[in-house]
């Protein structure tokens, strides 16, 4: 199972340079991401703008930072909430994983987050809502949480946020 969460955390930890301390504040700047699809060495190039536009010129995904009502309309008509959690088949992970995709699916950026603890960690999702700053979203329940360090979640005490848009 611990196996499971490795590549996924590397991927994130090489991640975390280009978030820098954006987050800290609680609120990201827009970032703009160019990739080539089927190029997994290509470095994707960001920017300051409020859209990211991931692929080559024959299939061009634009992704945006959506509004709070938006974010709200997206997820009471997303229905990942309605999958049924299945102990080492159907997870944290991937409501979190099935919620980033649909989102991006509509158009919406949406940020893969990990809640650590000191044994284990909880995967939700996030959106950087141009009104209203970072929103997390618990992907199981639909429900808007606000997850801190030192604070408690399902309770235990989160020891580290880690966010990959």
């Amino acid at each position: 199972m611990r196996n499971k969460f490795i590549f996924p955390l590397l991927a994130i930890l090489l991640l975390l340079p280009w978030l820098g301390d954006a987050y800290d504040s609680g609120r990201a700047p827009p970032q703009t991401v160019r990739t080539q699809v089927g190029q997994p060495s290509a470095v994707p190039y960001v920017s300051t703008e409020s859209t990211t536009i991931v692929g080559s010129s024959s299939e061009t995904v634009v992704l945006k930072n959506p509004t709070f009502k938006e974010l709200r309309d997206f997820i009471l008509q997303d229905p990942t909430n309605r999958n049924k959690f299945d102990l080492n088949q159907y997870e944290c992970r991937h409501f979190a994983a099935q919620v980033n995709n649909n989102a991006e699916a509509e158009g919406l950026r949406c940020a893969f987050v990990l809640l650590c603890f000191d044994r284990g960690q909880h995967a939700v999702v996030a959106f950087d809502t141009t009104d209203r700053g970072l929103v997390y979203i618990e992907p199981q329940t639909d429900a808007r949480i606000h997850p801190e360090v030192g604070s408690k979640y399902q309770g235990k005490e989160i020891i580290e946020v880690l966010i990959a848009r």
